[in-house]
């Protein structure tokens, strides 16, 4: 559902539109939700949106910056792990109600962190925008506990409009009795100049090159190096691919764990014993936090994502754009990007054998994977560019005054 704006007045119209933008992961901070918060925020900011972007401080970073022209405010949080949000959520609290003559609408990108703006929100007589943007998690009262499940739920209730990026949570929202009517589904959205595919052979081979990387097929797996991405699934599937004496090469492009989370990082080691144990330490490349993300897609020719979980997945999204066929778990958010076979692959996380094969197949097969990554760059061109969704957002919001008034 888009939102209709035939009603709002020619005045209206022509005021500029203000936005709060609530991310509590920002730069320089990696994750889903900043991504997008800041690829739409970029996107809106040519269209006349005002806007600014309140995050977490977690890093000792600047309390106010400009960050790719969008100012952003970070909010100090305390130390102790079990407090850093609750902690945000009262600084939050407390900057909306200090800022309330500088915006109209606040945009909040997740909910676990920013529930408590909906009412503030009310009380200050502004309108509330919530983005879900992670299936079977945000909105999942039942598993976060009897207390700060019901007041999550409260909080929740109080947002004037749902965005859902998936179908999968949009049925998440009619299940918890939201109103379909203040819910839109939404889809994440990916500049499609930034991702792009490379125009000749020669360009791929010299972007290769211009990584580090030999000059060889690549199979590419963009994400933080965590459990809930199956990264170790994707060793698997690689496994078969090596057993088959084909000569291409793994590239995970990614934050690497901290050493602080005993469990991520015991996890990398568990990856890195398995790479060594099964010989295929020549053929696998970690490289770390990358900004250069659009680069490695475009030296890829295939795009492995096994994640356990997402939204819809910017990774996804991206690799797509750039023209690669995926070989996807089948989650939410692939099941909306993913016709199988036409424009990309996926597969239940129970069938482990079909992420191998079917890697196997494109890589023996470069007319199918050039098909099909071709047909995955005119899908998302056709309904996933940011510049038509930064459009559809600010109809939103301009509805969303148009309400209040």
């Amino acid at each position: 559902m888009i939102a209709d704006t035939s009603s709002v007045s020619v005045r209206d119209a022509a005021r500029p539109v203000r936005v709060c933008m609530l991310s509590y992961y920002y730069a320089p901070h990696y994750s889903g939700s900043a991504i997008q918060a800041r690829n739409l925020s970029l996107h809106l900011q040519p269209r006349g949106v005002e806007l600014f972007v309140v995050s977490a401080n977690m890093t000792g970073s600047a309390e106010y910056e400009l960050v790719d022209g969008i100012p952003v405010y970070r909010l100090p949080v305390v130390k102790d792990p079990s407090l850093q949000v609750p902690s945000f959520m009262l600084r939050l609290a407390m900057f909306l109600i200090r800022r309330r003559n500088s915006y109209d609408v606040i945009h909040a990108h997740g909910t676990l962190q920013h529930a408590i703006a909906s009412p503030v929100a009310r009380l200050l007589g502004k309108r509330s925008l919530l983005k879900v943007a992670m299936a079977n998690s945000d909105i999942d009262f039942d598993r976060q506990g009897r207390l700060w499940g019901r007041a999550n739920r409260y909080m929740v209730s109080r947002f004037d409009r749902y965005i859902a990026t998936s179908r999968i949570i949009q049925d998440e929202f009619s299940r918890h009795s939201f109103a379909n009517g203040r819910v839109y589904l939404m889809p994440n959205g990916v500049d499609t100049d930034t991702y792009r595919p490379c125009a000749t052979r020669q360009e791929k081979s010299e972007l290769r090159a211009s990584l580090g990387l030999p000059d060889k097929p690549t199979v590419c797996f963009v994400g933080i190096i965590i459990s809930r991405k199956n990264v170790d699934l994707a060793l698997r599937a690689w496994r078969e691919v090596r057993r088959e004496q084909i000569d291409a090469q793994l590239v995970l492009v990614g934050p690497l764990p901290d050493r602080s989370d005993a469990g991520a990082w015991r996890y990398y080691e568990e990856l890195l014993g398995y790479i060594e144990r099964e010989g295929l330490k020549d053929s696998v490349i970690f490289t770390g936090f990358n900004l250069a993300v659009a680069s490695y897609l475009r030296a890829s020719d295939i795009f492995l994502f096994p994640s356990k979980q997402e939204g819809m997945p910017n990774a996804l999204l991206e690799a797509m754009s750039s023209g690669l066929p995926s070989v996807a778990s089948r989650i939410s958010g692939t099941e909306d990007l993913i016709e199988q076979g036409s424009n990309g692959f996926m597969f239940a996380l129970e069938d482990e054998p079909a992420f191998g094969r079917t890697l196997i197949e494109l890589l023996r097969n470069p007319e199918l994977t050039q098909r099909v990554g071709d047909q995955a760059r005119r899908f998302v061109e056709r309904s996933y560019s940011l510049r038509a969704l930064s459009a559809s957002y600010e109809q939103i919001y301009r509805d969303l005054i148009a309400a209040r008034a």
